[in-house]
């Protein structure tokens, strides 16, 4: 158990946690990645390699292609010449020395002096091809033949020519290492048939075309005929792959000691069929490339785990110290500080807020503490003035009764209004009715007329929903007055002053407007200046008393806003928190 404890340990510090977790993802990408990275290559070079193959096939096809027009055209222009053809169609049918008495009489009742025969045009035809080597025509039904020799060395590397022999009558062997190219001559007007033309080529075109490709070294191109037989190959491949090849267009992988790629295509003129055989190790080097990308994600793997390592360590120190610090708040050092650094991240914020909140409790307590001496004080002085309010309004209960008796109505309506504000100030409250607030300035004001009748209009307007929202005491009665002391006009008529609540979103706006004298820019500029201050007494009931109350109640989003044109008006803007029921 005791060796468990350093794992459990590890376990639980959060560095390691994120660190190991972190490694582990780190190395399971990368193995996805290496193995997607190996196959993706794998096939994408390979299917290069395939299709590079195919280019050459088409290449070697279109040669072959090209011989066999070649021929073909050749044979053609001999139809095109009705003597030529008459000449070739006299010789397979006849024996040489007819055909050279038929020759020497045709050209004796010839007006031409230079000789045309079709001995004359095969030779100048198809000795334009540097790859043509011999050319033979031959009648298979009555053994009439003619040998034609382009490339006299090539002819005898090969062993096809008899020393001593003749040319045109030498009874040449099967050609080795040649294109032999096969057309049929028949007659123009009966269609029998005369015999066959075949031009033996080299292949040096398509030597030249494999030599100068980029392929693998081991790639091996064999040319096959349809009864299967090689006519040319190219490098080497495994006797047991030539000999399973089918005369089919084919794409396949054979393993065979190894992986091979078989590619065939079959030229649709000669029938020949072309076959690439590619073995999958020389293909572009693939364990090269695996080796390289299995190296760079080892590389980048190790990269991308070191540098997290030295940058969560140095996290996980300074989250250590942070634990510590708070450890010994816990024990009751509210003086500890958590040393800050420059790195701008989530832990100097967390250290900051911690170092404030200790600074801010620090000074709570001491506000609190001081706070509740000055609310002993202040709860004993309440209870000495409270005397004074109900004596006075108890003597003006009495002065009312005095003057309705004695007919003197409007003096008992004055004492009934300054009764009831004197009632409402002895209310303790922290939140009254809106209704309560608004009879209280009614009241207020109403007192106000009787020393000004005919003087003053008012307009008190809540919205209907705000009859259940609540609101601290006193907060129209210092605005109102500020008019009524300082705004308002005694040689004028028309004062207008109205009081107007309404709801918006969630909180409630409280407009206080009138038509009196208004404020100059400097000295409102220094109301809203002292106001932002939150200067105030908390013996007053004034305009910052009122605001210092409400952002000390609800927050920095609610207070007072005051606009004044002097001369013209002053509108008084009390933003709220819509409440509903008193908490």
């Amino acid at each position: 158990m005791k060796a468990l404890q350093p794992i459990r340990r590890i376990s639980k510090r959060m560095f390691y946690r994120v660190f190991l977790t972190y490694s582990l993802i780190i190395f399971l990408t990368m193995t996805v990645l290496f193995v997607f990275l190996t196959d993706y290559y794998s096939d994408f070079i390979v299917q290069r390699e395939i299709d590079r193959q195919e280019t050459i096939i088409n290449e070697i096809k279109s040669e072959l292609q090209g011989k066999h027009q070649f021929v073909r055209q050749g044979i053609q222009q001999l139809y095109q010449e009705q003597p030529l053809i008459e000449d070739l169609a006299f010789a397979l049918q006849h024996d040489y020395q007819d055909y050279i008495g038929y020759r020497l009489d045709k050209f004796s009742n010839s007006d031409s002096f230079v000789p045309y025969n079709f001995d004359i045009f095969v030779k100048n035809y198809f000795s334009r091809d540097p790859e043509s080597i011999a050319l033979r025509i031959r009648n298979e039904s009555l053994g009439t033949e003619y040998m034609y020799l382009f490339d006299h060395s090539r002819w005898k590397q090969g062993n096809h020519y008899k020393e001593g022999a003749s040319p045109i009558t030498d009874e040449p062997s099967e050609p080795k290492d040649m294109l032999v190219v096969e057309e049929q001559i028949n007659d123009p007007v009966s269609m029998d048939r005369l015999g066959k033309a075949m031009v033996y080529f080299g292949y040096d075109s398509i030597d030249g075309l494999l030599t100068l490709t980029d392929m693998p070294p081991k790639s091996a191109f064999i040319i096959t005929n349809e009864e299967g037989d090689i006519l040319y190959s190219y490098g080497k491949a495994p006797t047991s792959l030539i000999d399973g090849l089918s005369y089919s267009a084919v794409q396949k992988k054979v393993d065979d000691h190894g992986r091979y790629y078989i590619q065939s295509s079959i030229e649709p003129v000669s029938g020949h069929m072309v076959t690439a055989i590619v073995p999958e190790k020389e293909i572009a080097q693939l364990f090269t490339y695996k080796t390289t990308i299995f190296f760079l994600l080892i590389l980048l793997t190790t990269i991308a785990i070191i540098l997290p390592y030295f940058a969560l360590r140095g996290y996980s120190k300074r989250l250590d110290e942070i634990m510590n610090k708070m450890k010994e708040v816990q024990e009751g050092n509210i003086d500890a500080r958590i040393e800050t650094t420059h790195v701008d991240d989530d832990l100097t914020d967390i250290s900051h807020t911690i170092n404030k909140t200790l600074d801010d409790l620090n000074d709570y307590i001491d506000k609190v503490y001081r706070s509740k001496l000055k609310q002993t004080e202040a709860e004993l002085a309440n209870l000495q003035a409270q005397i004074n309010p109900h004596f006075l309004y108890n003597t003006l209960e009495a002065i009312r009764m005095k003057s309705l008796s004695e007919g003197g109505r409007t003096s008992a309506k004055m004492i009934v209004q300054l009764a009831h504000l004197f009632r409402y100030s002895l209310k303790s409250a922290d939140l009254v009715p809106v209704e309560d607030e608004i009879n209280h300035a009614h009241q207020y004001i109403e007192l106000f007329k009787v020393r000004f009748p005919d003087q003053l209009t008012t307009e008190l307007y809540v919205e209907e929903e705000l009859k259940s929202f609540y609101l601290p005491p006193f907060i129209l009665q210092p605005f109102i007055e500020n008019f009524l002391i300082h705004g308002f006009r005694r040689d004028r008529q028309d004062n207008h002053l109205s009081v107007s609540i309404h709801k918006m979103g969630d909180t409630a706006k409280i407009i206080i407007e009138d038509n009196g004298t208004g404020i100059e820019q400097d000295r409102l500029h220094n109301i809203m200046e002292r106001l932002k201050e939150e200067v105030g007494s908390t013996s007053s009931i004034g305009v910052g008393n009122v605001h210092r109350r409400i952002r000390l109640k609800y927050g920095e989003g609610y207070g007072v806003e005051i606009k004044s044109i002097a001369g013209v008006k002053t509108t008084v803007q009390i933003t709220l928190p819509f409440m509903k029921e008193v908490q």
